[in-house]
C-alpha cells in the first residue's frame, strides 16, 4: 500500500519526526511518500483572508488528487482544516486518516518490530481541542506495545489542539506548561511524551531544567525498533549560551544558511525557554 504522508508546514523543523514516522509506516507495510512545507500548505495561516485561503486549499487538494494516493496526516491543524474547509473548496479524490489511526489499526504488526525494551516511566502530554481523532489515547495504546514502558495515566488536557494554538496567549501557555511539569514531577516520570510537533518544539527545552526528557512518541517507537533519529532541535534548545548553541548547530550549517539570517531568525527562537 502506498500513501502520501502529509506532514504539514511547521514540522520541517523536525526532520527526525518525519523520518521516524515514515519508518513506522513502512514497518506496518505502508510505503509513505512525504509531502509538506509551503508547497502543500492547508491555508489555515490565511484564515483571515478567505480568497487566499481558498486558493491555497484548492491548490493543495488538486496536487494530492494528481498524486493519486490516500492521505495520512500528521498535523492536527491540517487535519481539521481538511475536514472543515479544504474539501469544500475542491473535491478530494482520496481518503484521509491520521497517522495515529493508521499505526493503531496495525498495532499487532507494529508490535512484532518493537523488540528493544525501553525502561521508562512516561506521561503523555495531551490537548483537549483535537476531537476529530482521539490521538492521545491512541498514542498511549501504542506506547503500551513497547517492552518496559509504563504509561502513567493523568487527568489533565491542556487547552487548544496543540501547544502552538495557545502559545500566542503567554499567560495561558505558561499556566498549561506549569500544570504539565507539576504532574510530571508528581508522578515521578522520566519521559514526557509529546503527540504533536509544536508541543515537542515548545516543551523540549524543559529537558535542560527538569528531571525528565521530552520525546515525541514516534521517536520512542522508532527507538524500540532499533532506530535512532537524533532530535537536533531539542539538543539546540538545551544549549547553555550562544557559543554553545552555535557550536551545536555547526559552523558549516550556519554558513550554508547565512550567518546573518541564522542570528536574526533562528537563534532567538532557539534561545527562548519554555514558559512557566
Amino acid at each position: 500500500m502506498e500513501v502520501t504522508f502529509w506532514y504539514g508546514c511547521n514540522m520541517v523543523r523536525h526532520g527526525d519526526i518525519i523520518r521516524a514516522s515514515v519508518a513506522l509506516l513502512e514497518a506496518i507495510g505502508i510505503e509513505a511518500r512525504p509531502a509538506g512545507g509551503a508547497s502543500y500548505c492547508c491555508g489555515t495561516a490565511k484564515d483571515a483572508h478567505l480568497a487566499a485561503a481558498e486558493g491555497m486549499a484548492v491548490r493543495t487538494v488538486e496536487k494530492f488528487n494528481a498524486i493519486g494516493n490516500d492521505l495520512v496526516t500528521w498535523c492536527p491543524s491540517c487535519q481539521i482544516h481538511m475536514d472543515h474547509f479544504m474539501q469544500h473548496q475542491a473535491a478530494p479524490h482520496f481518503d484521509v486518516r491520521h497517522i495515529t489511526e493508521m499505526l493503531h489499526a496495525n498495532r499487532e504488526r507494529l508490535a512484532t518490530r518493537l523488540v528493544h525494551p525501553i525502561e521508562r516511566r512516561v506521561m503523555v502530554h495531551q490537548h483537549v481541542g483535537f476531537r476529530e481523532v482521539p490521538a492521545a489515547n491512541l498514542v498511549a495504546g501504542l506506547l503500551d506495545l513497547i517492552p518496559g514502558i509504563e504509561v502513567v495515566p493523568v487527568d489533565y488536557e491542556a487547552p487548544g489542539h496543540m501547544c502552538s494554538a495557545i502559545a500566542r496567549v503567554p499567560a495561558a501557555h505558561a499556566d498549561a506548561n506549569r500544570r504539565t511539569v507539576d504532574l510530571a514531577r508528581e508522578h515521578d516520570v522520566q519521559t514526557l511524551v509529546t503527540v504533536f510537533h509544536s508541543c515537542q518544539r515548545l516543551l523540549c527545552g524543559f529537558a535542560a531544567t527538569e528531571p525528565f526528557e521530552v520525546v515525541n512518541y514516534v521517536s520512542l517507537l522508532a527507538r524500540s525498533m532499533g532506530l535512532d533519529f537524533a532530535d537536533e532541535y531539542g539538543q539546540w534548545k538545551q544549549a547553555v549560551d550562544d557559543d554553545d548553541l552555535t557550536a551545536r548547530i555547526g559552523a558549516d550549517r550556519i554558513a550554508r544558511a547565512g550567518e546573518d539570517f541564522v542570528r536574526r531568525e533562528i537563534l532567538p527562537e532557539l534561545r527562548a525557554k519554555p514558559r512557566r
